[in-house]
């Protein structure tokens, strides 16, 4: 169990690690390049770096699980090894990605106060939730959105494998569907609504349960599925 755990994991790291560089580089020449031309002219700037952030997790999450799975059990993994990898992997992936951002937006902060570049605002997802939060709520909080995002999009990645696209398009069809029609749109929205005004331990502790029981489920669709063709998986290599 420890060799497999060791050897998904280093699979598992060798994928991100190469995605989170690309992924940090152009944001971060991005934000550079933005600073640059608004600090010369009279235009307002507002960048919320959270959001790519949490746009790349759950398209890496997605893709990945499609992509590993099937290579981890060629290589002679368990499927209960490569989930509880899974769910660690992207539970520090997490845990990287919010400390990278914060290292950037602070650094980034100090140069535009410097230089009182009044113009260009820059803001975390956090800064919209709470009333001027501290940086550990702004960690935190990128943190859990981005493990519940991967959690999701790693169950949604899971159905596709399962059911093929056909099955997916159905259950992504049946998400959007719940999320415009007001009997599940509402409850939805009250609860982000309360993340400002509840408990941050229990708000951010059912956030974190909720992702561990996403990634139980994909148990469910996983455990009796068969590894893809090889044909399949160089298809699914546009990764690299």
């Amino acid at each position: 169990m420890k060799g497999q755990f060791a050897a998904i994991s280093y699979s598992l790291y060798v994928e991100l690690k190469y995605l989170m560089i690309r992924f940090w580089t152009i944001l971060l020449a991005f934000v550079v390049v933005d600073i640059l031309v608004f600090s010369q002219v009279n235009e307002h700037l507002l960048l919320v770096t959270s959001m790519p952030q949490y746009i790349f997790s759950g398209i890496v999450s997605f893709i990945i699980i499609r992509k590993s799975f099937s290579f981890c059990l060629k290589l002679g993994a368990t499927r209960k090894a490569y989930l509880l990898t899974m769910t660690c992997v992207f539970a520090l992936f997490a845990i990287v990605m919010s400390l990278i951002n914060v290292v950037i937006m602070s650094i980034s902060i100090k140069v535009i106060n410097s230089f009182n570049l009044m113009n260009v605002q820059l803001y975390y997802a956090s800064d919209f939730i709470f009333h001027d939060p501290t940086v550990a709520v702004h960690f935190l909080t990128d943190a859990v959105f981005i493990f519940f995002i991967t959690a999701a999009s790693c169950l949604l990645g899971s159905i596709f494998y399962k059911f093929g696209q056909t099955g997916g398009m159905i259950t992504g069809a049946v998400l959007i569907l719940l999320f415009t029609i007001p009997v599940t749109k509402e409850p939805v929205i009250h609860f982000i609504k309360s993340l400002s005004n509840g408990s941050l331990l229990l708000t951010f502790g059912t956030m974190v349960i909720v992702s561990f029981l996403f990634f139980l489920i994909n148990w469910l669709f996983l455990k009796k599925s068969v590894s893809c063709p090889s044909s399949l998986i160089k298809k699914q290599s546009f990764l690299y």
